[in-house]
C-alpha cells in the first residue's frame, strides 16, 4: 500500500513537525539546541532525537550541530556519533562564575542605591569574611541615624540581621561554631543565648527575613534578607537601618517587602534559580 511505504511517512512526519513549529530563526535555533542539552543535564544526544524533541528539520539540526562542534560550543563522541556540551560552553560558565567572586558588590550596588531611594533609610551590604560580618558597602539614607557604620566595620555575629539572615541558611556545623564564643551584651535587648539565637535562625529561615530590635543601639532596629548564588548558597545580605521609630520588625511591613525584593532582584543576577523564576513569574 503507498500510504504505508516507509519513505512517504517520514515526509508526513516531517510536514507536520514543520506545520506545528513556529519560525524562528537560525541564532534561536542554534540557542534552543544548546539548552536543550542544560535541560537533560548534558545527555548525549545525536541528530535524529534532538529534531524530534525542538520539532526542527533534520537537516537544519544537523547543519547547526556542525558549526556548534566546529566553534567548540559542542563536541562529538566519535563512538556513539552524539553530542555533548564542548569546551567553550565550559569557558563561558567559568567566566561567569570568575565575575561573581570579584564583581558581587558592583552587581548589587545600583539595587542598593535604589533601595536607598524607595525607602529613604540607610542600606547596608554585608558579607562574611572567615568568622565575621563586614560591612561591604553603605548607601548612607536621607534620614538621621545615631549610630552610623563604617565600610569594613566588623559586626558581631549575634547582633547582625545580615550575619543571621546568611547564618540561617548556613550548615548546622558552621552555626554552632560561630555561635560558641562568649557573646557580649550592648543593650537590654541584645540576645546572648545561644539556644534562644538558634530557634531565632529557624524562624528566619522561615520568614526569610531576620529582625534585630535594638539588639546592637538602643532605639534603632535593623531589617537583614539574604543573597543566594547559583548554588544556593547565602553569600551575603541586604540591611535597612533605622530608628525604632521608622523601623517596624514586622515581615508585612512595607520596608521588608521591598528589602525582599532587592535581595531577590540581586540574587537573581547571580543566577539564584528561584529568584530568577520568581522575576520571570512578576513579569508576566
Amino acid at each position: 500500500m503507498v500510504f504505508g511505504h516507509p519513505y512517504i511517512e517520514t515526509g508526513i512526519r516531517i510536514l507536520k513537525m514543520l506545520h506545528r513549529t513556529p519560525k524562528l530563526s537560525s541564532i534561536e535555533k542554534a540557542l534552543a539546541i544548546l539548552m536543550a542539552f542544560n535541560r537533560h543535564h548534558n545527555h548525549e544526544m545525536g541528530t535524529v532525537e534532538l529534531s524530534e524533541r525542538l520539532r526542527f528539520h533534520p537537516a537544519t539540526v544537523s547543519r547547526i550541530l556542525q558549526i556548534l562542534s566546529q566553534k567548540g560550543f559542542l563536541q562529538l563522541n566519535p563512538k556513539t556519533r552524539k553530542f555533548m556540551l564542548g569546551p567553550s560552553t565550559f569557558e563561558l560558565g567559568k567566566t561567569i562564575f570568575r565575575s561573581f567572586n570579584g564583581d558581587l558588590l558592583n552587581i548589587a550596588i545600583p539595587y542598593l542605591v535604589d533601595l536607598r531611594e524607595e525607602v529613604g533609610e540607610t542600606v547596608v551590604f554585608e558579607t562574611m569574611s572567615g568568622k565575621h560580618p563586614v560591612v561591604t558597602y553603605i548607601a548612607q539614607g536621607k534620614r538621621s541615624l545615631s549610630v552610623k557604620p563604617n565600610i569594613g566595620d566588623r559586626v558581631p555575629i549575634h547582633v547582625s540581621p545580615g550575619a543571621k539572615a546568611m547564618l540561617a541558611f548556613s550548615d548546622p556545623k558552621i552555626v554552632s561554631r560561630l555561635l560558641g564564643k562568649k557573646m557580649e551584651r550592648l543593650t537590654p535587648l541584645t540576645i546572648t543565648d545561644r539556644e534562644t539565637l538558634k530557634f531565632q535562625l529557624k524562624k528566619i529561615r522561615q520568614l526569610k527575613v531576620a529582625f534585630c530590635r535594638e539588639e546592637m543601639v538602643v532605639g534603632v532596629n535593623t531589617i537583614g534578607v539574604p543573597i543566594f548564588n547559583h548554588e544556593n548558597k547565602a553569600v551575603a545580605a541586604v540591611v535597612i537601618a533605622g530608628l525604632a521609630s521608622r523601623i517596624k520588625c514586622d515581615p508585612k511591613f512595607p520596608m521588608v517587602v521591598a528589602l525582599k525584593r532587592t535581595a531577590r532582584d540581586i540574587s537573581a543576577q547571580l543566577f539564584h534559580e528561584q529568584s530568577m523564576a520568581e522575576m520571570q513569574r512578576k513579569q508576566t
